[in-house]
């Protein structure tokens, strides 16, 4: 029999441990949570098991390697996009060719799998749902079986008014390999939510077997501290370590002084120090090579590897994960979550709950009482990619925006006019009119653009007698986005931001004399589109259709754009790539778009259904600019493959390359109104015109453009550590040729290259590599990925 281990989820809710550390890998008891699983299967004799991975797959596979050290056969099937349980296990249908055994990765169990097996055969089962008896089964799958155990009615994380019983699905099951039959083609799905209802509604033989035995799992920080308790109560401890007294178990290495008193259940780890009148209370465990100094004091507490924590420091049902440092005289309290690599200095009291995600310095008597994202250790940068961003409802709240709406006041001469644009979300209208309310307050003038799509709004801007532009939106992340634009409608230049935030430090003096005011009549999309169509010679016959997927604010002008061209409009707000693929299908459209929240980016899918790559759209900006344009030069980024050149000299022009910023490739074309690479409807309308001159397809044309063999792979690199493991990696390339348009391009004695380009908001740096074959551009970024891991580590 053969297993598969379910480990590609994110592990959203035990953040911040999970931010860069794959949920597999969280340590129980000074263990990776997956070794259990695989422990777990190879007692009952299972060692040929499948693992599904796709969130920080590569730490997994480094750590768990083939199995061998385990006692076992590990395979891996790496998604791509997360797939859904059931999905996931789908993915591995080649390897499980008889009846198999599922399990998630963040479950511990000593269920004896045994006597399920053997119920499994005796009902002749399609599947097996292992129960559990569980007080409160609100968070888990409710399920109700007949006297057979026939699996009669399941409702996953039922409300108290849907509780019909108190057997909760475990996550493990044991399937016949004919569920496949069962399964759609299309992912995602789920076990819980798509599989199992269909197959009871069908009442095919779907059976739940009353498990005896430990099981839990480890989803949520409460979860994850109780776990610990449970096995340090019943004695669950890896014969690995030694019991010096009454349930207090230590490792190899471990110095204790004298004055030291240890009060069990506890579990010490390898190498770990503690010195002289510490005291280690009931329920902590403490990980490999940390330091516990005089006079601390942890009780109830998980304490990841390599963790210093400094004199009189109390920690109370805390948990800290690995690589952090925790000052003189800290007090962190239950269920607070220290992420890796965080400094907490002198005399931070950390409250309840209270989560620091990785990578921050929390200043001296510090009272952290709620989550602290963005940190001392993030550089001091307000504006990002795209603007200000900031999580809604959390950080985007009123005082922020006047000391904005201030600091951007005091760039402008009084009396000066600013258009503002907002999406229809409330919270965007409410930040919108509050900031424009505020630059009345220090003399200004507004105006709105009531379209909500942001191109347009470029387009006024450069067009009429404005100073400037805020445009205020609510993206898909339930980020606020302040983004904020010159008088040329250009995002504004890196002096003007450094200047708004260092005034954001200062007050700024209002005039009781001089009021501003909102102008009585409003901006619309009309300029925009009649712009559009001007500079657009399409015109065909043919019937053309397009799917559009955007939010309904756009709705009204992306219709009324693509009217004026004669295109037929197939528009939904449904944005799922499944969904998209069958429209296409069904109305037999040309392409799709779908549109961003504020219409300036977008993803686009061929007739048939295929999803471009950045990589293809990068091509077609460049095909479709000299082809439609006077421009004889067209901007790229950096990443762009080389084999754009050989596209352009087909078309008697040439390439430049620039940083990767929206402002940068505006720059390169301010002679042009509009561009392909951020107006998703000046994109859309051109690459119809592009297919009626061709009359071919848009798959036959991204299909001509000359191969391109590009690998893209993101690598986290904190913020403190980046500029030297930068530093390194042009040390080891002094002998190469060395571009630094955007980033570090370093060009390679074959004809490759590779490009190192630091994230402008983002602890993590995004390998480029380009070699004559695919394989060749993967081992180049491996290797360079490998590089910059072992610099973090020097």
């Amino acid at each position: 029999m053969k297993a598969v281990i379910m480990a590609g989820g994110r592990g959203t809710r035990l953040r911040p441990l999970t931010c860069h550390v794959p949920k597999p890998i969280v340590p129980i008891m000074n263990k990776p949570v997956m070794a259990y699983s695989i422990e777990w299967l190879k007692h009952h004799g299972i060692t040929d098991i499948a693992v599904t991975v796709q969130y920080l797959s590569d730490e997994i596979i480094e750590y768990f390697g083939d199995g061998r050290r385990f006692g076992v056969h590990l395979h891996y099937f790496e998604e791509t996009t997360p797939l859904g349980t059931a999905g996931s296990v789908k993915h591995a249908q080649s390897f499980l060719d008889d009846t198999f055994v599922v399990i998630s990765a963040d479950t511990l169990t000593t269920i004896h799998l045994q006597q399920a097996i053997n119920f499994h055969f005796s009902k002749q089962a399609l599947v097996t749902v292992l129960m559990h008896h569980e007080a409160t089964p609100l968070s888990y799958g409710g399920i109700v079986t007949d006297r057979n155990g026939k699996v009669i009615h399941f409702v996953e994380k039922p409300k108290w008014n849907e509780v019909c019983s108190d057997l909760v699905n475990t996550g493990i099951y044991i399937c016949d390999p004919a569920i496949f039959n069962y399964m759609p083609e299309h992912p995602p799905y789920d076990f819980s939510q798509h599989i199992f209802p269909h197959l009871i509604q069908q009442e095919y033989p779907i059976y739940g077997y009353e498990a005896d035995g430990y099981w839990s799992d480890i989803g949520v920080i409460e979860q994850y501290h109780q776990t610990h308790v449970d096995l340090l109560n019943q004695r669950l401890v890896s014969s690995h370590y030694k019991e010096i007294a009454p349930d207090v178990w230590i490792g190899e290495r471990v110095n204790i002084a004298q004055e030291v008193k240890l009060e069990g259940p506890i579990l010490i780890g390898d190498d770990v120090r503690i010195d002289a009148y510490a005291t280690l209370g009931p329920y902590t465990v403490v990980g490999s090579r940390s330091v516990i100094s005089k006079y601390a004091s942890l009780k109830r507490s998980i304490v990841w590897s390599n963790v210093y924590i400094d004199e009189h420091s109390e920690l109370r049902g805390a948990v800290v994960a690995n690589d952090v440092y925790i000052g003189k005289k800290n007090e962190i309290f239950d269920y607070a979550v220290i992420g890796a690599k965080c400094k907490l200095k002198n005399k931070v009291k950390v409250q309840h709950a209270a989560k620091i995600w990785p990578n921050k310095t929390i200043a001296e008597k510090t009272k952290v009482k709620g989550s602290i994202v963005w940190g001392e250790q993030r550089p001091n940068v307000l504006f990002r990619q795209n603007g200000i961003s900031m999580r809604a409802h959390v950080d985007a709240h009123p005082m922020f925006i006047t000391q904005l709406a201030s600091a951007y006041s005091s760039l402008h001469e009084k009396g000066s006019h600013i258009l503002m644009g907002y999406d229809n979300h409330p919270l965007s209208q409410a930040l919108g009119s509050l900031f424009a309310q505020c630059l009345h307050m220090y003399g200004m003038y507004t105006n709105v653009y009531e379209g909500g799509y942001l191109p347009a709004f470029r387009y006024i801007l450069s067009h009429k007698q404005y100073r400037g532009g805020v445009f205020v939106t609510v993206n898909e992340h339930d980020e606020v986005v302040i983004d904020i634009h010159d008088e040329q409608g250009f995002p504004i230049d890196c002096t003007m931001e450094r200047a708004i935030e260092q005034r954001m430090k200062h007050e700024h003096h209002m005039s009781v004399a001089q009021i501003g005011e909102a102008m009585k009549q409003k901006e619309n999309d009309e300029m925009y589109i009649r712009a559009l169509r001007q500079a657009i010679s399409f015109s065909s016959s043919e019937r053309w259709k397009v799917v559009v997927a955007s939010s309904p604010l756009l709705k009204h002008t992306i219709e009324r754009t693509l009217l004026l061209f004669a295109i037929e409009v197939v528009w939904t707000k449904e944005r799922d790539d499944e969904h998209i693929r069958k429209l296409i299908e069904q109305e037999q459209a040309q392409f799709a778009i779908v549109f961003d929240y504020s219409g300036e980016r977008f993803r686009m899918f061929d007739g048939q259904g295929i999803t471009l790559t950045k990589e293809e759209m990068i091509s077609l900006h460049v095909l479709t600019s000299l082809l439609f344009s006077e421009t004889k030069k067209v901007a790229v980024p950096a990443w762009a493959p080389s084999a754009l050149h050989t596209l352009a000299e087909r078309l008697y022009g040439d390439i430049v390359y620039v940083k990767d910023t929206r402002r940068d490739f505006l720059l390169a074309h301010h002679h042009e109104p509009f561009h392909f690479y951020f107006d998703g409807l000046y994109a859309c309308v051109q690459l119809l015109h592009l297919l009626a001159i061709e009359r071919c397809s848009l798959r036959t044309i991204v299909s001509s453009i000359p191969t391109i063999h590009l690998s893209c792979r993101d690598v986290h690199c904190p913020w403190d550590e980046r500029a030297a493991v930068m530093r390194k990696l042009l040390e080891e390339s002094y002998d190469k040729h060395v571009d630094f348009t955007d980033g570090m391009k370093v060009y390679h004695e074959d004809g490759a290259w590779t490009l190192i380009l630091p994230k402008v908001d983002e602890p993590t740096l995004t390998i480029y590599s380009q070699a004559a074959n695919a394989q060749k551009a993967k081992e180049y970024t491996k290797y360079y990925i490998k590089k910059i891991r072992q610099y973090q580590n020097v």
